[in-house]
């Protein structure tokens, strides 16, 4: 999303064909709490359901809980799962 020439939102998605994934979501903290990032995701919802995903999933650390009550106020419920990650640069 953009104002003029100012980007204020974005959101990246993606789809494997068994599941959808948001990878990223952000607001320009000015434009926060004004619906922006709720109409992102419900693009990137709609357009992975138009790609036949039936289930969409993010990850999100634990600590951030802004974020997690703002994904819970959108029907996001976290999983019982497991994130492994190995650094390559090392």
């Amino acid at each position: 999303m953009d104002d003029q020439d100012t980007v204020i939102g974005t959101v990246m998605s993606g789809y494997d064909g068994h599941r959808g994934w948001l990878y990223y979501v952000a607001v320009s903290a000015s434009w926060q709490s004004k619906g922006i990032g709720k109409a992102l995701v419900s693009e990137a919802e709609a357009s992975l359901k138009a790609l036949g995903c039936v289930k969409t999933q993010l990850m999100v650390r634990g600590d951030n809980t802004a974020v997690l009550q703002f994904y819970d106020s959108l029907g996001y419920s976290v999983a019982d799962a497991m994130v492994s990650g190995k650094r390559l640069d090392a």
